[in-house]
């Protein structure tokens, strides 16, 4: 580890939930360390989040060994609001730092300090709380909000998010949930994780760029399997496709092979030059190897999948080559994941790089041209943000579009088929 890296790892030990004991409430607050004592951590990140058409908002110069991820204007700039405040604000974050899931929300909360300490300064206060505790989230959320929290970001799981989402629209402050679950998605409350609809989305429309028509899926029968084949259906017929098969599984089952082979009579019958898949780890690995022996595998269709394919190294199953699946951009993810262990000395979970660019986009509003800004104007700007998981713009429903990267399963790893978008103009629209 470089002597900076040491540096760093040491003071955010020093707001690490250890320092507090058990039961604690943090408050990692810049402004209680020496300026002396605060190193730019730009050379160690990926520079930030940067609202698109602002000026001034980029973080300290980088080392010459640091990545740019700074988007480019590409529309005008708002128009200045009427009355201008100082700069700052307070950050609420909301993570389970106790019970079953207290590792993981360790580990995103050494992200979220990551993504403080990168770009953020002394104006910035980030005040944490416990969702795990027997009070609840109402109750993380609550306190948030008393002590004078501008934007509340979390909590992780969505059972989590419909508990919290009243009390922060009560209280009018705009909430950045790190859920996946579109359906939490409303006024005031943004569904910031990477959503399954927006993964389909952009693998059917790539899929339907290289000449792809005819669609089969085969699909999980739960509500996130029926919530992909709605997305599906929807996109396939978006780009003029044709969707000629569907077929369920049951999400219990033990044994693949009826499912696959019954797909491959279909296939004979009525005919498909892409299989989407949206499965992912044990199951997938069970499902994988049957495609090829079914004669619905790389020979004779286009596969289709979701990150999920990425996860556990699901894409190293031979069944799967040449398969296509969405993802966020991996140069990003691979260099932001590079650092956090240079600096923690562990892998992050991949929701790390969701929980970094909420903290670097509250940030970003924090330190707009007119001063601090977390009104739904500023957060639904239409240029969009720039972060490590790629280009993304919150939309004034709660949903959250994304400049998605298609990833192809090769022999050595997944390879780049075709990169993330860095702009909403007029790759996405």
């Amino acid at each position: 580890m470089s002597a900076l890296g040491a540096r760093v790892k040491r003071i955010l030990a020093w707001l690490s939930p250890s320092s507090f004991g058990d039961g604690w409430t943090a408050v990692a607050q810049l402004n209680l360390i020496p300026r002396s004592s605060i190193l730019s951590m730009a050379g160690l990140l990926l520079g930030g989040l940067v609202l698109a058409g602002c000026a001034g908002n980029t973080p300290a110069p980088a080392a010459k060994t640091a990545p740019q991820a700074v988007m480019t204007p590409t529309q005008p700039q708002l128009a200045p609001q009427p009355a201008p405040v100082a700069p700052g604000g307070k950050i609420g974050l909301m993570l389970p730092l106790s019970g079953q899931h207290a590792n993981l929300g360790r580990a995103l909360l050494q992200a979220a300090e990551m993504g403080l300490f990168d770009v953020g300064d002394d104006s910035f206060t980030l005040l944490v709380e416990d969702t795990a505790t027997s009070n609840g989230p109402e109750s993380a959320a609550r306190k948030l909000l008393a002590g004078g929290a501008n934007i509340l970001l979390g909590p992780l799981f969505g059972t989590d998010v419909k508990r919290v989402a009243p009390i922060a629209q009560n209280a009018h402050v705009p909430l950045i949930a790190f859920t996946n679950d579109s359906s939490l998605a409303q006024n005031g409350v943004y569904v910031f994780g990477v959503t399954p609809e927006s993964q389909v989305q952009r693998v059917i429309g790539y899929a339907g760029s290289q000449g792809l028509k005819r669609y089969a899926i085969l699909t999980p029968n739960s509500p996130y399997g029926r919530l992909v084949l709605t997305s599906f259906q929807t996109q396939v017929k978006q780009i003029g496709g044709q969707v000629a098969q569907i077929d369920f599984y049951d999400p219990s089952s033990v044994d693949f092979a009826p499912v696959v082979q019954r797909l491959a009579d279909e296939k004979r019958t009525v005919g498909f030059d892409a299989l989407m898949i949206p499965e992912g780890g044990a199951k997938m690995r069970q499902i994988a190897p049957l495609l090829p022996a079914f004669e619905v595998g790389p020979q004779q269709l286009r596969l289709l999948g979701t990150s999920l394919w990425g996860e556990g190294a699901v894409w190293r199953e031979a069944g799967l080559a040449g398969g296509w699946y969405a993802t966020t951009a991996p140069d990003r993810w691979q260099d932001f994941a590079n650092h956090y262990r240079e600096v923690y000395g562990a892998t992050p979970d991949q929701r790390a790089a969701i929980v970094y660019d909420a903290v670097t986009l509250a940030v970003a509003l924090g330190k707009g041209p007119q001063g601090a800004d977390y009104s739904p104007t500023a957060l639904t700007n239409g240029n969009g943000f720039s972060g490590i998981a790629g280009v993304f713009r919150l939309m004034p429903n709660g949903t959250v579009d994304r400049g998605l990267a298609v990833m192809e399963v090769a022999p050595t790893g997944p390879v780049q088929r075709d990169p993330a978008p860095t702009s909403f103009v007029p790759v996405m629209n």
